[in-house]
């Protein structure tokens, strides 16, 4: 009975071992949960900062596009006051040509907005006592 007794108690020993280890492994598994706690955090975070990247970056092209269709807006809005103005400006100018011709077409000095003949104006010149 003895090598039983012996047998028992080495099978004692390496079952106490055997214990000690899974407890130790116990430990470390659970340290290492807490661990990826901290890693499963900050994978979060770092998902949800691409997000809110990816959603900034898909704003900054929306607002490009806006910009880009403002400048083409401007530079239409440009083109039409250029043409607007010319227009404008040879009316102003055919108005002008029209108002200085002579009212009657036998007239062919202007009267200068007088209503009797044209005539000789005489101009004097008077001395000044300048020194």
């Amino acid at each position: 009975m003895s090598d039983l007794t012996n047998k028992d108690s080495e099978q004692d020993a390496k079952l106490a071992v055997l214990e000690s280890k899974i407890e130790s492994y116990r430990e470390r598994i659970i340290a290492l949960e807490e661990e990826t706690k901290d890693v499963s955090v900050i994978e979060s975070t770092l998902e949800n900062a691409i997000r809110r990247i990816e959603m900034v970056h898909s704003r900054i092209d929306k607002t490009e596009e806006k910009i880009k269709e403002i400048r083409q807006q401007a530079i239409d809005n440009k083109i039409w006051i250029q043409r607007a103005s010319a227009v404008i400006g040879a009316a102003v100018t055919l108005i002008g040509i029209i108002v200085a011709l002579p009212q009657d077409a036998d007239s062919k000095e202007l009267k200068h907005g007088s209503n009797e003949t044209t005539k000789q104006e005489i101009v004097l010149h008077i001395p000044s006592n300048r020194n």
